[in-house]
This record gives C-alpha cells, structure tokens and sequence, in this order.
C-alpha cells in the first residue's frame, strides 16, 4: 500500500466533524499516536455505518459491499478503489457515503499505524462487517416494514456487533500505550470493554426510533411487537400506552448498560485521565440524552429525533471533570 500524503492526513482530520456530531469533541481529548489511531478507526467504522444506513441494494449486493471492505481492510487495493467509485456514484451528497468515496486516502493512513494498532482496527471492522452483512443482507430479503431483528438475543448480538467490538478496539489501543497491572486486570478489562458501546448503541436505537421508523427500519425486536400486538408501522404517528411500553424496555436496557460503565473505568488508571473522559463523557451525554428525551411529550411517537442541546453536551461533559463517574452518571 503506498504512504500517505500530507493531503490523506488533511482529508482525515478535516472530514471527522462532517460524519460526527459527538465524537469529533470528545477525540481531542486523546493526542498523540492514540489519537490518530482513534481517528482512523472511527472513520473506518464511520464507512461501515454507511454500508448499512445510507447505501440500499439487494441482499447480494450488500454482502458484496462488506465484502469488498473487508478485503480493502485487508490490503486488497483494488477492492478500495472499486468500493470508493461505487460509492462516489451513489452518494448524492451524503457526508457518510463521501466518505467511503475517499476510502483509499483513509486507508493510506491506516496503513502507516503500527501493526498492532492495524490488528487491532481491523479485528473491530471484521466483527461489525461481518455482523452488519448479516442483518442488513437478511432484512433486504423481507418484506417492506418488517422488523429488522427478531429476539432479545439478536438485540444484544446486533449491539455488540456494531458498537460493542469498537470499545474492544479502543481497549486494546489503550492497552498497547498503557498495559494493566496483571494479566487478570487486562482480562476483565476485555471483557467489560463492550459495555460502553453497547449502551451508547441501545441508547440511539431509541433516540433514533421516530427517524428510523419512518424510513423502514425498526430496531425493536419482533417478539417485543408480538407480545404488544403492535407492526413496525405502529409506533409512529399517534399516542400508545404500549408504543410507551416498549420504549421504557427500551431505555431500561439502555441504563442497565450505562450503569456498568463505571466499573469499566475503575480499570482505567486515574494516570490516564483523558482516556477516562473519552471514555465516560459519551455515557454522560447518553444518560442526559434519554433524560431529556423523555421530558418530550411526542416522543418516540413524534417526528423528531430529541437531541441534547451543544450547550448541554459542554456542560455535562466538564462537569464530570469535577465527580466520581457514578455521580456524573446518576446527575445526567
């Protein structure tokens, strides 16, 4: 693969608040080679997203998307290109798509991080490659409006498939920077790493709920319809005691998750304080996101998507500077 240009390093860091609202400021908190690995992982997970938001087709198509990601992941310079050309013809605009068109000037970048941040990135992309192909290829194939997972299972299966592997990736590039005191300590943190992600995921299932339902793709279960006897189309447009139902389940998954962030951050040394914020401030938004969601009277039924205020998001997140992680949680 050849060296990045000073341009392919231009293009990452300018295009980052284009494809995030969020994420472009809690990332400021990490410099150095952290930093930059960070970068170009959510990027790179930022095209997957788009693979499976932004970018309709057959279900053989959209398995040869992935694909094609995955092997351009993987060194296969010519699947980057043919993607990103795909892509450019389709993007009609969207900053996600515009980003898949510049895949190879990512990759480019990607390439020069050391191995193990490499290894790293790409066991994530793998997972929610893999994980985002299945679901999305098998809701190509259903009827218009159906559900697009079926179980509780699949709810948790989805999250970690699209969210919860990133915190894995984050915790082993902070692991390579900063190893735990034992091999035990790294274990568990491992093994908690997922609880971040999954709880911002279950947390935009529900904040995007009036927005995705409109468009076709309803993230509540089936079998959480069936026991409510409502359909996908059901859930928007008027008032429902059980519509609010399945939105309280909803949230409950959500905060159950939030709960256990703290414990992922006791492992977190209190030397590496700005990897602790990275990590705490998106919890911190997400809590006081499903607060003020909830203080909507049309919400999820209504047409808007509830969205923290950017004064808001400042606030909380330099409050937090100042307590305990459970305290910030539990004020959000």
């Amino acid at each position: 693969m050849q060296s990045p240009t000073s341009e392919d390093s231009r293009y990452c860091r300018d295009v980052l608040p284009r494809v995030s609202r969020t994420f472009a400021i809690n990332i400021r908190l990490l410099g150095g080679s952290l930093g930059d690995a960070v970068r170009i992982a959510y990027l790179l997970c930022r095209s997957a997203d788009a693979l499976e938001d932004s970018w309709p087709g057959g279900a053989a198509e959209i398995h040869g998307r992935f694909a094609a990601l995955i092997e351009a992941i993987g060194g296969n310079e010519r699947a980057a290109r043919d993607l990103a050309a795909r892509a450019a013809g389709s993007a009609n605009g969207r900053a996600d798509l515009e980003l898949v068109a510049h895949l190879p000037d990512v990759l480019r970048v990607y390439g020069a991080l050391p191995d193990g941040d490499r290894e790293a990135i790409a066991e994530c992309l793998r997972t929610m490659g893999f994980g985002m192909s299945r679901f999305a290829g098998r809701a190509a194939e259903r009827p218009a409006a159906s559900a697009y997972l079926d179980t509780d299972g699949e709810l948790r299966t989805y999250c970690h498939a699209v969210a919860g592997c990133v915190g894995v990736m984050l915790t082993r590039l902070f692991g390579s920077r900063v190893p735990a005191e034992s091999p035990e300590a790294e274990a568990r943190r491992l093994a908690l790493a997922p609880v971040v992600g999954e709880a911002l995921q279950l947390t935009n299932i529900l904040l995007d709920w009036p927005v995705d339902i409109r468009r076709g793709r309803c993230f509540v279960p089936a079998a959480w319809l069936a026991e409510q006897g409502l359909a996908p189309g059901d859930l928007v447009g008027r008032d429902d005691a059980r519509v609010r139902a399945l939105a309280a389940r909803l949230e409950a998954l959500a905060r159950e998750s939030l709960t256990r962030v703290p414990e992922y951050l006791a492992l977190i040394p209190l030397s590496a304080p700005r990897f602790r914020l990275f990590c705490l401030w998106p919890a911190v938004w997400a809590a006081s996101s499903l607060t003020h969601a909830r203080r909507d009277p049309e919400f999820p039924w209504g047409a808007r998507r509830p969205r923290l205020p950017r004064r808001e998001l400042w606030s909380r997140a330099l409050g937090s500077m100042f307590m305990r992680p459970e305290a910030a949680l539990r004020g959000a």
